[in-house]
Formats: C-alpha cells, sequence, structure tokens
C-alpha cells in the first residue's frame, strides 16, 4: 500500500495543479510528459507494482495520445515561458513550431493589410497603457526535463520568426513564475508573440474553475436572497470572483 500511495502521489498533485483557478490549457503537455518519466523509471520499489505501473503508463498514454498534436496544446505550450518547446516528445517538438511560425506570419501579414488599410483613414490617437514556492516531487523532473533539450542555433528569418527564435533560444522560466506576467513585461521585446499568447494562454486546461464558478452562485441566491435580480446577482458573483485578486496585485 505504501508503494501503491507513492506512484499515486504524482497523480493527486498534478490533479490539484490543473485544477487550479491559474491553471492554463499549457500545463496540459508538460504533465503528461513528466508522469509518463516517472511511470517509466524502474526502481528498486517496483517490486509487487511493475504491473500496476504499466498500466497506469499505458492509461496515459491512451488518453492523452492526441494532445501533442492539438494546436490549443503544442501553441499554448510553446508560449508558455516556463515550459517553451522543452516538454515535447522528439517528433512532434519541430511539427509544433513550425505550426506556430506559420501562424505567426499569417497574424503578421494580416496586421501588415490592417496598417495599409488604416494609413488611408485620418489619423487617430493613440493611447499607451502602462500594465515563495514548495517544492514537490515532481518538480525534479520538471526541471530535468527543461534543461535537457538545449535550444540549437536555427537560422533567423524575418519578422515573428526571429522573435520566436529569440524567444526559444532564451532560458525558461521558473515553473512558479506566472506566464502572464512574464507576457505584460516582454510584450514590448516580442508584439507578435505576446499577441498570439494572448490569444492561447487564455484557456483553461479544465473546466473545474468554471464548475465552481456555477456553484459559487448557491452562495450569493439562496431562500434569504432569492429576489435578487440576475444583474445583480451578476455583479455579486463578479466582486466575489475578482476582489481578492485585486487586492493580492495591489500588494504586489
Amino acid at each position: 500500500m505504501e508503494k501503491t500511495v507513492a506512484i499515486l502521489a504524482p497523480f493527486e498533485e498534478l490533479t490539484k495543479k490543473v485544477s487550479s483557478y491559474d491553471a492554463l490549457a499549457s500545463d496540459v503537455i508538460p504533465a503528461v510528459t513528466v508522469l509518463v518519466r516517472l511511470l517509466n523509471r524502474e526502481t528498486d520499489e517496483d517490486h509487487g507494482v511493475k504491473t500496476m505501473k504499466a498500466t497506469l503508463l499505458a492509461a496515459v498514454k491512451k488518453r492523452f495520445s492526441d494532445v501533442e498534436t492539438n494546436p490549443l496544446y503544442f501553441i499554448s505550450t510553446i508560449l508558455d515561458p516556463r515550459y517553451k518547446d522543452r516538454f515535447f516528445s522528439n517528433n512532434t517538438a519541430p511539427e509544433a513550431k513550425l505550426h506556430l511560425k506559420q501562424e505567426l506570419q499569417m497574424m503578421s501579414r494580416a496586421e501588415a493589410e490592417g496598417s495599409r488599410a488604416e494609413a488611408a483613414e485620418p489619423p487617430a490617437k493613440l493611447f499607451l497603457k502602462a500594465q515563495a514556492s514548495t517544492s514537490s516531487s515532481l518538480d525534479t523532473v520538471f526541471e530535468e526535463i527543461a534543461k535537457e533539450q538545449p535550444q540549437a542555433a536555427q537560422p533567423l528569418a524575418a519578422g515573428a520568426a526571429i522573435e520566436l527564435d529569440t524567444y526559444l533560444g532564451e532560458a525558461p522560466s521558473p515553473r512558479d513564475d506566472s506566464p502572464l506576467k512574464y507576457w505584460g513585461v516582454n510584450k514590448i521585446r516580442f508584439p507578435t508573440l505576446a499577441k498570439m499568447a494572448q490569444k492561447y494562454l487564455s484557456a483553461p486546461c479544465s473546466s473545474v474553475e468554471s464548475e465552481r464558478l456555477f456553484s459559487s452562485v448557491s452562495h450569493i441566491i439562496d431562500e434569504n436572497r432569492n429576489r435578487l435580480t440576475a444583474d445583480n446577482a451578476e455583479k455579486l458573483l463578479f466582486l466575489k470572483k475578482t476582489c481578492h485578486s485585486l487586492f493580492l496585485n495591489r500588494l504586489h
């Protein structure tokens, strides 16, 4: 039983991680990669639980066999500064980067065409908007994978491809850093990548937080407050979910 608990502990930790309010779609591929590596490792403690580990490994591979071919997951993973292209299998990382480069080029082309269209209009005014972690049994594996694949020098293309090559050439951020804060700081250095990150990193990796949000309504509308209008209930729910985050941000 002790060995069983030890094997299942990473599953519990990752389940809590992907169920948190700040979990992103970019957490899926690294989580699967780490689980596969842990289950593939042979240790002296495996006696009596080898079949269990093999069954879990087969189940993880079967359930998540298509995540590295899904654009939502592989693009968000590359655009997460904690992971970049370090957590892909050997065969899928180049394809994922090629697909992202194509999307970046399409975005740059669309922006260029939009700029030319706007040039014919009278110039408008522009307003510029200014904008201690505990270690776990998984941290070592995350760091190990992140350091395994040094970025090889690549010929630089034009425009957005240069941003991508420069971004991937830098070391990944610590795992406890916020990828959204990273892009808030680096959007001037990588403007096209930042817009792409805004599009893909906004997706959560599970429905847990959405379900949690619906459950919160039961704490606002009850027998004693059953005459609340829908608009007022929505405002109260918004305040309940955002005030704490706004308060923490002001403290920082």
